[in-house]
């Protein structure tokens, strides 16, 4: 599984001009902007796409065909890209933290912390949706059934937001329910990962 990791890694630095343009922007709205709540999630959202780009490229000249031929297995793959997204999320969770502290941007009051961890779990379950259909239907066919689903997915979220505004639920309880949600969906999203890829024939 390791060279799992140091292929995606490669990935990223082949994307080396993009990743720089994000951090530079990223740096820069810590630098002159007062309130760091956007770009604390703006930025680890941003990386965890790279995990979509990776499989893009594993798919591209009969990817797949060369890399089962070495020796790793179909729920290894699946797995490795899971943990990658988490790294990449995490990561940039972490990486926006150390720039924080040394602009002297550290806020004051956990609720910003409070919301970029809520924000880091809805991107956990965005990709919980996105890897599987992915890996189903492949980089073509996976756009339209990516943008039916996600727009199904936001319009819940929305219904489901209104109804526990209603009820008045203090943010400890919110930050509970992502954390929740995310790891149910996180769990069942690999499962099913997993048995697509043992379906899927090259």
């Amino acid at each position: 599984m390791k060279g799992l990791w140091i292929k995606d890694l490669q990935y990223v630095y082949l994307q080396k001009n993009f990743f720089i343009i994000i951090v530079l922007l990223s740096i820069g709205s810590l630098f002159w902007s007062e309130d760091a709540s956007f770009i604390l999630t703006f930025f680890p959202a941003i990386l965890s796409f790279f995990t979509q780009s990776s499989i893009g490229y594993d798919e591209l000249d009969h990817g797949y065909t060369f890399l089962f031929t070495l020796p790793i297995s179909r729920k290894d793959y699946v797995v490795e890209k899971y943990r990658f997204m988490l790294a990449l999320l995490w990561g940039g969770c972490l990486l926006i933290d150390v720039w924080m502290i040394l602009l002297g941007k550290v806020p004051n009051t956990t609720d910003t912390y409070g919301n970029m961890i809520m924000i880091a779990c809805s991107m956990v379950l965005v990709q919980s949706i996105l890897i599987p259909i992915r890996l189903k239907f492949g980089m073509e066919k996976s756009r339209i059934v990516m943008f039916l689903v996600l727009g199904g997915f936001f319009l819940l979220i929305t219904k489901l937001t209104k109804v526990f505004s209603s009820m008045h639920l203090s943010d400890f309880v919110w930050l509970g329910i992502f954390l929740f949600l995310s790891v149910i969906g996180y769990g069942i999203s690999r499962f099913f990962s997993i048995q697509i890829m043992n379906k899927k024939e090259f």
